[in-house]
């Protein structure tokens, strides 16, 4: 608990204005979280009243959750450029930096697709969807920040390999991309945490369906930060619908659901063109650095299994028609290889063998990482034992 404090208190001595500035920006995603909420709760009292021939209330809260958005966003860019003095290069050597990185760029993501979807103006019932993202992201982007913090955040100097041109807009790319289909995905844990809740309070799936939709939510990868509060919420709101009498019918779930369908859709479509760019990048970057586009580093192949994956979403959406759980399924396949390959990839056995382990603490890149051949590396590591 002490820790999730020290994350929110801004008066704590010792600690450098780049991670002052980052618990300025954890409150102000908190307080964002909390309005997105309230401004929910508002949204579906419109949704009710229109539903029954009333009239729309005033919304408030809408706007002071986008104003605090747009000042978590800033504030951000003000951390980022204070950590970019503190370090003297772009601020994603270490982890704990990349995560900072990943977290703004979940901020900036769900702006740009707040306004890109339009989904406030399409009536109370888009929008209430549209605040639950907001909630999501905005309390992902604290958790993120969290966990930078418990990271080393000591710093580190470029390998040569880094010392490039490429970098900011290599990272940049990526995470923005990884962002956005982080969204993405958020939305398929939200589509199927719905289908379980429905199903189990309305009795309109077998107990085989229900018990497939669980294990699967289960099986997620960092699930106790994301698909188990999810999950959980999920359920508080349907059991509520139906203590109140306003469980979704068959038509209405079915609208809902589509609805989510597509914004997750629309999410992927912004993300995919930056993870293509971004690999593409990294291509040149590497033939510039290494003298290789294209090496098979285990790190690269699990970068293009996670754009294979969406390619094949694309296909299985427009040629194969697939909709709902199908594609949903697909989707949701995507984003957990963007965790694999974000995440995870550090801790398997092939990964000790890359050469893109530079955010691992434990790790000091070689000299001949920036485009010497593996016999010169030998080389080297020969002068080094004599």
């Amino acid at each position: 608990m002490s820790s999730w404090i020290d994350s929110l208190n801004v008066s704590l001595e010792h600690i450098s204005a780049s991670a002052r500035w980052l618990r300025v920006v954890n409150l102000l995603c908190l307080s964002g979280c909390a309005l997105a909420t309230l401004s929910l709760l508002r949204h579906w009292k419109q949704h009710r009243a229109v539903a029954n021939g009333g009239t729309a209330v005033a919304n408030p809260f809408a706007k002071l959750t986008m104003l605090v958005l747009t000042a978590a966003i800033v504030v951000g860019f003000v951390q980022v450029s204070y950590r970019y003095v503190e370090v003297n290069h772009f601020p994603s050597q270490t982890m704990s930096e990349v995560l900072v990185m990943f977290s703004l760029a979940l901020l900036v993501s769900m702006f740009v697709l707040h306004f890109a979807m339009r989904m406030h103006d399409m009536g109370p019932g888009w929008a209430t969807v549209d605040d639950a993202l907001l909630g999501i992201v905005l309390f992902g982007a604290f958790l993120t920040n969290h966990y930078s913090s418990t990271l080393s955040t000591a710093q580190k100097d470029l390998p040569p390999a880094l010392q490039s041109y490429w970098f900011p807009p290599h990272l940049s790319a990526l995470m923005i991309s990884y962002a956005t289909l982080a969204i993405a995905g958020v939305l398929c844990i939200v589509y199927f945490c719905m289908r379980f809740w429905n199903g189990v309070l309305s009795g309109g799936q077998t107990l085989g369906s229900q018990i497939v939709i669980l294990l699967g939510l289960l099986l997620v990868p960092f699930g106790h930060f994301v698909t188990i509060p999810i999950l959980v919420v999920t359920g508080l709101v349907f059991l509520v619908l139906k203590r109140t009498g306003d469980l979704p019918q068959a038509a209405a779930m079915g609208g809902l659901e589509k609805t989510v369908d597509q914004v997750s859709y629309r999410a992927f479509s912004v993300g995919i063109p930056f993870l293509t760019a971004g690999l593409f990048m990294g291509a040149f970057w590497a033939q510039e650095a290494w003298a290789n586009y294209w090496g098979w580093d285990s790190k690269e192949n699990s970068a293009l299994i996670t754009w294979l994956v969406y390619v094949v979403y694309v296909h299985v959406r427009m040629l194969g028609g697939f909709r709902g759980e199908k594609a949903m399924a697909v989707l949701a396949a995507g984003a957990l290889s963007v965790f694999f390959t974000f995440q995870i990839f550090g801790y398997l056995p092939d990964s000790q063998k890359s050469l893109h382990r530079y955010t691992d603490d434990n790790v000091v890149p070689r000299e001949g990482m920036s485009g010497a051949t593996e016999e010169t590396n030998q080389s080297a590591r020969l002068e080094e034992t004599r």
